[in-house]
């Protein structure tokens, strides 16, 4: 009788969240929409434009678009979707605190990397606060770390220092403490020891969700993280110089369509060409499709990964039911890249990128 109750209470929510992120999913941006976009002459038109949308008009309410310079429209849009998930977990009152603590964490791992980027690789382009706000999320009471404080850090020591009783803390001192590697190759390194530290934990708070959703969970994260270890496993090939167990050592371990033995494969692989053919007869072949072991390889690994993702959460509501996990994957997935996309068309309208050419550096086909 109990778990009838409880089972009825969670379609009752979910039936009631569902409806919700439908109702905001219809408001996502329409081709039509990136196309106006593209043909926009300035950042205050694409911001004025954005402003009579469904979906950002309440963000841009108020704001004087004449005036909005690139970096706080950024930090507007960014905002948005912080705040989105933020009234989703309000309403999902039931759902999982660990689990809710990981959505957060995802974001703030984010923000992390780029502060720690900054502090590394590019403190010498003297970035202002200003500047750097435009490319954190803002998490508010969900923050563990002040990603301007790393950012402005003037060495490792200092990023350290900032970092002191935080989650990533030791992350972040065995990487400082073990690797002796170029510096401009060390970012790599962090990034991927991040995520590594970040996937189990978020597999494993969805367990809490019940198996329904932990099935959604599994696939979602789960595809993520297979595509990130190829991400990775190919940057290695071009830029590293690690040895095949090193490799295998540092991938994520969380796998879906993925096995440990195709894994070794791609590790033991001799060059990233050897590397591109594997992946193209492998479970992911969309992903390595027109990639060749050239400049563009770079860009075109992670566009394509991107992109894979896009149609991933796309079809995350035919995949699973509406009344599930599935529908928040759907809209947050799809909404974090739309306004990677409203971010690299604001880059194209800037410089005078004609249309054509700036739909290449879109997450969505257009």
């Amino acid at each position: 009788m109990r778990s009838s109750v409880r089972r009825m209470s969670s379609l009752t929510t979910y039936a009631g969240a569902s409806a919700k992120l439908a109702a905001m999913s219809s408001n996502l941006l329409k081709k039509e929409d990136y196309e106006a976009l593209m043909t926009k002459a300035s950042v205050p038109e694409v911001a004025r434009y954005l402003q009579e949308t469904p979906m950002y008009s309440e963000a841009l309410k108020g704001v004087d678009v004449e005036q909005i310079h690139r970096r706080d429209l950024e930090i507007i849009l960014k905002a948005d979707l912080i705040k989105d998930i933020k009234k989703f977990v309000a309403f999902m009152v039931t759902l999982d605190k660990t689990f809710v603590r990981c959505l957060f964490t995802r974001y703030e791992i984010e923000n992390l990397k780029l502060a720690i980027r900054n502090a590394l690789i590019e403190a010498e382009a003297k970035r202002t606060i200003e500047y750097l706000k435009s490319k954190f999320y803002d998490l508010g009471e969900w923050a563990t770390i002040d990603p301007i404080k790393v950012a402005l850090s003037s060495s490792r020591e200092e990023i350290l220092d900032n970092l002191e009783k935080t989650p990533y803390y030791e992350v972040i001192r065995n990487i400082f403490a073990s690797y002796r590697g170029p510096r401009k190759n060390i970012m790599g390194i962090i990034e991927n020891a991040l995520d590594s530290w970040f996937f189990p934990r978020f597999l494993e708070s969805a367990k809490k969700l019940g198996n329904k959703d932990y099935k959604v969970a599994r696939r979602m994260i789960g595809v993520r993280a297979d595509l990130i270890n190829l991400e990775w496993i190919v940057r290695v090939k071009k830029f590293y110089t690690l040895r095949s167990e090193e490799i295998y050592n540092s991938l994520i371990p969380v796998y879906f369509k993925l096995n440990t033995n195709y894994l070794h494969q791609l590790c033991d692989a001799k060059d990233v060409k050897e590397v591109l053919d594997m992946g193209i007869n492998g479970p992911y072949e969309e992903v390595f499709r027109n990639l060749k072991d050239d400049d563009l390889l770079p860009h075109g690994i992670t566009e394509n990964v991107r992109r894979f993702l896009y149609k991933e959460a796309e079809r995350a509501l035919s995949s699973f039911s509406n009344f599930s996990i599935a529908s928040f994957f759907h809209y947050f997935y799809l909404k974090e890249y739309e306004i990677m996309d409203i971010i690299s068309l604001i880059e194209g309208v800037r410089y005078k990128i004609k249309p054509n050419e700036m739909k290449k550096y879109l997450i969505r086909v257009i």
